[in-house]
């Protein structure tokens, strides 16, 4: 997000982005820039072809040679080039393939117009406008793009007038100038369709990130930075509804961290808020590690949720995360001089839609008891539940 603010305070200017910022513009653009430069390149190719008219018009003397360039080597050349830009994975080389098939294109009936002694010649030249157009304003090539084509064309433009010999010198540096001042227009209307589309994109990708951030805001506890109750109601209800088809084996670890209250009393809210958000890191860290989806369940009792376990697998968790809590050493003072903070853990596994998701929460919630009950810092596993109605 930040990097997406500074691109836009920035205002794209450089018609560049970051490099990891480039590299997803490029990546998300890619399939919607095919899907235009394929329907570009059809609706160009035809009206290429239409330019026939043009050319039986002003050059009947080549018209075979101009109608065999057009049909048996351009347009055989435009159907490969776009059947090749549907493997390309690249949208620099997507680009690189649009403008060179322009290019191309412009040079075939320039050529073919050195050898004709028609008297239209110097209003059929003007035709090569049009292509600047098409390169430019149709394509939208990207402005880098579109300068090295616009480059090319114009040399190309300004070679075969001179070398065809239709005009005379001053005539000729009147064409060249309109034409490059055509240039020139044309790569600003490049530069700032550019720019635009770049910015656009930005505001959309904005709008995205915020959206993400939103979401996250809605399901995460802003303490522990843990899933909250109302995202574990939806989870829940998900894994309910999908096991409505298929049953899952769904394990709930319910976890306490022993004599919080004590240790709040003791040393103020804000210390331990401290104990609590580093007791919660090391649980998302571990319930990552394992696939699992921790959750803040109310004051210092979390939740994780493991789809697919068995008893065993999920008891190793839960003692692993004893194990970690135990390891950060967080003195508490108030149950004597070498006591740590350490937690307390309830399992329970049960086959999901057999046992429903309270029934489940219940089960751990018991065991947990059980666990204080044996002097807390140790996990207590209820029998598995479900099995019999399955």
């Amino acid at each position: 997000m930040a990097m997406v603010e500074q691109a836009i305070a920035g205002g794209v200017g450089g018609l560049t982005f970051e490099p990891a910022l480039e590299r997803r513009y490029e990546t998300d653009t890619q399939r919607q820039r095919l899907q235009f430069l394929t329907s570009t390149g059809i609706c160009g190719a035809v009206i290429y072809n239409l330019f026939l008219i043009s050319d039986w018009l002003a050059l009947q003397d080549v018209f075979a040679y101009v109608a065999v360039g057009r049909l048996l080597l351009i347009t055989p050349m435009i159907i490969a080039i776009l059947l090749l830009a549907q493997r390309l994975t690249s949208r620099r080389a997507l680009e690189i393939v649009s403008a060179v098939a322009t290019v191309l294109s412009s040079l075939m009936p320039l050529v073919v117009m050195i050898y004709s002694d028609s008297p239209y010649r110097l209003h059929y030249q003007l035709g090569m406008l049009l292509l600047m157009v098409y390169c430019t304003m149709i394509q939208q090539l990207p402005f880098r793009f579109a300068a090295a084509a616009m480059a090319s064309m114009l040399g190309i433009q300004l070679v075969t007038t001179h070398i065809a010999g239709f005009m005379d010198p001053v005539t000729w540096r009147a064409n060249a100038f309109l034409y490059g001042s055509t240039v020139v227009l044309l790569l600003m209307a490049s530069y700032f369709l550019e720019r635009g589309s770049r910015l656009s994109y930005l505001y959309a990708l904005r709008g995205r990130l915020l959206e993400v951030q939103l979401t996250d805001m809605a399901r995460t506890d802003p303490l522990t930075q843990l899933f909250n109750r109302r995202h574990q109601g939806d989870v829940m209800a998900q894994l309910w509804q999908a096991a409505g088809t298929q049953a899952t084996r769904v394990t709930a670890i319910l976890i306490d961290i022993d004599h919080f209250k004590l240790y709040n009393d003791s040393y103020g809210h804000l210390q331990g808020d401290n104990c609590l958000k580093q007791v919660s890191a090391t649980i998302k860290q571990l319930s990552a590690q394992a696939n699992a989806l921790p959750f803040r369940f109310g004051g210092e009792e979390m939740l994780v949720l493991w789809v697919g376990v068995d008893g065993q697998q999920a008891r190793q968790l839960g003692q692993d995360l004893c194990t970690a809590v135990a390891d950060l050493a967080l003195p508490h003072p108030a149950l004597g001089a070498e006591a740590r903070v350490t937690i307390s853990v309830g399992i329970a596994t049960g086959l999901a839609p057999y046992v429903t998701a309270h029934n489940l929460i219940g089960a751990a919630d018991q065991a947990l008891y059980a666990a204080k009950d044996a002097g807390r810092n140790c996990l207590r596993q209820a029998p598995f539940e479900g099995s019999a109605a399955a």
